[in-house]
């Protein structure tokens, strides 16, 4: 009878153990920690990819379920790298101690911070990229006018010297308008760039009377400037940028840090093109670009 009561109080020592091992094990079960609201799309569809093609495990958390203890819920979690998507997530992600890695993705530009162990994909399409695309699509576009914000952080997708391109620098809306009219001459399109603080809604209306007034073509940030009237825009290939991401986050893992790890833009792109505003500007049209555009409006 000793031997049994004996036997049947180790055996239930030994499931106790065993549930506390799992119960430790799962508390720690994700090796990258996402902060993303997946309600928006854009988080949703690089969500979707990073799960597909991850080679580690990932645990997803809103900016507001995390953002008063960020870093107790990586402890927890024993999340080895944050993956911030999305300007919220990212604010929200430099908090973190320096040792987390931290890689930022669904943000215009490169976040300003002082923070070495960070890396990421931003969205800006570099201007080189443009002035690729019109070169081979747009051949009698010479000149390409660019406005940025004055006393702005340039971002890394800024500008490189080129003789294409003529540059000027606006502290508002009002200015952003002004610099529009001082380039009118001497520009044969003129490129916007997605400084939030001079394109506002009102800008950018009177902007595009400007255009189909002086016949100089805006060359657009999104599909929906295309929509409105701009002659083209080139934007980022979403589903790709996730494929991209997941290799810079598997690529830190590897190395255990971000430090040292340059910030890129998205290696695809999509052109969108409207065919209407080529013609009322008088613009000739490279016939190849109506069968690479990702849409084309009529």
């Amino acid at each position: 009878m000793d031997k049994k009561r004996t036997f049947l109080k180790n055996l239930n020592l030994a499931l106790f153990f065993c549930v506390i091992l799992a119960i430790s094990s799962s508390a720690g079960a994700a090796d990258v920690l996402v902060i993303g609201d997946i309600k928006l799309k854009p988080v949703a569809e690089v969500v979707s990819s990073l799960k597909r093609s991850a080679s580690f495990s990932i645990i997803v958390k809103s900016p507001g379920e995390v953002r008063d203890n960020l870093a107790g819920v990586v402890t927890r979690e024993g999340a080895k790298a944050v993956v911030a998507l999305g300007t919220d997530a990212v604010y929200i992600s430099l908090s973190l101690p320096e040792s987390v890695p931290v890689i930022y993705g669904l943000v215009i530009n490169p976040p300003e911070t002082k923070r070495k162990n960070i890396t990421g994909i931003y969205m800006a399409t570099p201007v080189e990229k443009y002035l690729a695309v019109i070169e081979k699509y747009f051949p009698r576009i010479e000149k390409v006018g660019l406005i940025y914000e004055r006393a702005g952080q340039r971002p890394v997708s800024a500008a490189p010297l080129s003789s294409h391109l003529e540059v000027q620098y606006a502290g508002n809306p009002y200015e952003f308008l002004e610099s529009i009219k001082r380039l009118d001459k001497s520009i044969d399109a003129l490129l916007l760039v997605p400084e939030k603080n001079l394109i506002t809604s009102s800008s950018l209306q009177r902007a595009y009377i400007f255009s189909f007034t002086e016949k100089v073509p805006l060359i657009g940030i999104s599909e929906k400037h295309v929509k409105e009237g701009s002659l083209m825009s080139v934007v980022f290939d979403i589903d790709d940028m996730g494929r991209q991401l997941g290799d810079l986050i598997h690529r830190v893992m590897m190395h255990g840090t971000a430090m040292g790890s340059p910030q890129f833009p998205p290696e695809k792109y999509k052109v969108y093109f409207n065919k209407q505003t080529a013609e009322s500007m008088g613009i000739r049209v490279e016939p190849e670009l109506l069968k690479v555009a990702e849409r084309v409006y009529p």
